[in-house]
């Protein structure tokens, strides 16, 4: 049965909270260490290892905790409203700057990082783990996350304008922190008003352990697409702010070319869910990340002062982030059922966690090796002109590198699938008692 439009996009709006934080760390954070918080690009892309590294530990113990937690509001919704707050508050901090220098300001912005990360996942681990509660249905559970990651999008659209565009007007990036900041807490109160009644997930006394979940191989094949594509995100992420300035040489083509890759990708969502829907899950994803890789590739091979270029390659993106965002979030409740048949009680909670847990170590490990990268190929922090090697490796972690990744994950997802469309339909005939 299909959701109302005011709770798919009630649900959906959160996403569009977490996209302003997310999208602001993942695109500004390092740059804003390196050539603000003047951190060499060793030190920076540590504190982003630590960060991250604390984050995914903390993830499936709060996806635990959620599954344990019963209150008259349900057991994902409180955790979503009480950390709203502290979430807002420590990802503006993020952008006050600390007053140190050296190693002594890359400890202080690891602890600041370790606190921001810990309200983040407060929130975004429930927040996920309510989608099979929320529809059983193979179908919608695709159209619901399509809602939530055209909201995702619009949020990246709004801070990947907001910030450069603050940034320019006042100097630095404490008011666009606070603006951002501030913006982020209505669709989280909003998201837990609309699915209030809905949040009836049982709750979990004992139970496997939540490392089990890796057992399940259905889960181990998304969790392994999901990483491929959420690295390569983390790693263009961060290195988009570089490329324009340092080998486009156009700065300015910064808010041109995050707004058109926001916006491809806002209007492929429902292309992707289309082609879900008439092929299926895994077809989709698979043919997303090989169109996606072709493009990077030819986006390392723009020659400098080339923006019309750069900016046409951008908008064919869009099918393979859309893919990316809504896919693989939507192959996980099919697998999540199949698990609750298994072993006799719900544990999404668990999943989600471990799901995001693998996400930000991947996503650790590949920010760290883009700090180290570019300070082995001799980046100079600050400075307007960069040396050839440093240019070049700038273009080699955002072309060839991301694009072999990805059209391995494309290829891996068309040649074993996690769970199909009839075998979700076997799985709720047995759910439903029927012969």
């Amino acid at each position: 049965m299909a959701l109302s439009p005011s709770i798919r996009h009630g649900y959906g709006v959160a996403a569009f909270s977490l996209s302003l934080a997310n999208t602001a760390v993942l695109f500004f954070l390092l740059k804003f260490l390196i050539d603000h918080a003047g951190l060499s690009p060793g030190q920076a892309g540590g504190v982003l290892l630590v960060g991250k590294l604390w984050d995914a530990v903390s993830d499936p113990l709060v996806g635990r905790l959620s599954d344990r937690t019963h209150t008259a509001m349900g057991a994902r919704r409180p955790w979503i409203l009480g950390a709203s707050v502290p979430f807002a508050a420590l990802f503006a901090s993020l952008w006050w700057g600390i007053g140190l220098q050296g190693s002594a300001a890359a400890a202080a912005y690891a602890v600041l990082l370790v606190l921001y990360n810990t309200a983040y996942t407060a929130v975004v681990v429930p927040y996920g783990a309510l989608t099979p509660a929320l529809t059983t249905d193979y179908d919608e559970r695709t159209a619901l996350n399509g809602a939530r990651m055209g909201w995702s999008m619009l949020g990246g659209i709004v801070a990947g304008i907001c910030v450069p565009a603050l940034q320019e007007h006042t100097g630095g990036l404490r008011v666009p922190g606070v603006v951002l900041g501030v913006l982020i807490l209505p669709g989280l109160w909003w998201m837990v008003a609309a699915t209030a009644g809905r949040d009836t997930d049982a709750v979990i006394e004992g139970g496997p352990p939540m490392w089990t979940v890796l057992r399940n191989r259905a889960f181990r094949r998304i969790a392994l697409l999901f990483l491929s594509a959420w690295s390569s995100i983390a790693v263009l992420s961060s290195l988009i702010p570089f490329y324009v300035e340092h080998h486009v040489h156009r700065p300015d083509l910064l808010d041109a070319l995050f707004a058109t890759i926001q916006i491809s990708a806002l209007v492929s969502v429902p292309l992707v869910v289309r082609a879900a829907e008439r092929s299926q899950k895994h077809v989709a994803y698979g043919y997303g990340m090989i169109s996606w890789g072709l493009v990077l590739c030819l986006l390392a091979g723009v020659g400098p002062g080339q923006p019309e270029l750069v900016i046409g390659l951008a908008i064919f993106a869009g099918a393979g982030v859309a893919a990316a965002h809504v896919l693989p979030w939507a192959m996980l409740p099919d697998v999540v059922e199949a698990d609750t048949l298994e072993q006799g009680q719900p544990r999404a909670g668990a999943f989600y966690g471990m799901m995001t847990f693998l996400e930000k170590l991947a996503t650790a490990v590949a920010l760290w090796a883009v700090g180290a990268g570019l300070q082995l190929a001799g980046y100079a922090e600050g400075a307007a002109t960069q040396p050839e090697g440093a240019v070049r490796m700038i273009r080699v972690l955002l072309g060839p590198l991301p694009a072999v990744v990805l059209t391995l994950a494309g290829l891996y997802a068309l040649a074993r699938p996690p769970l199909t469309r009839g075998g979700h339909q076997a799985l709720v005939a047995k759910l439903e008692g029927e012969p």
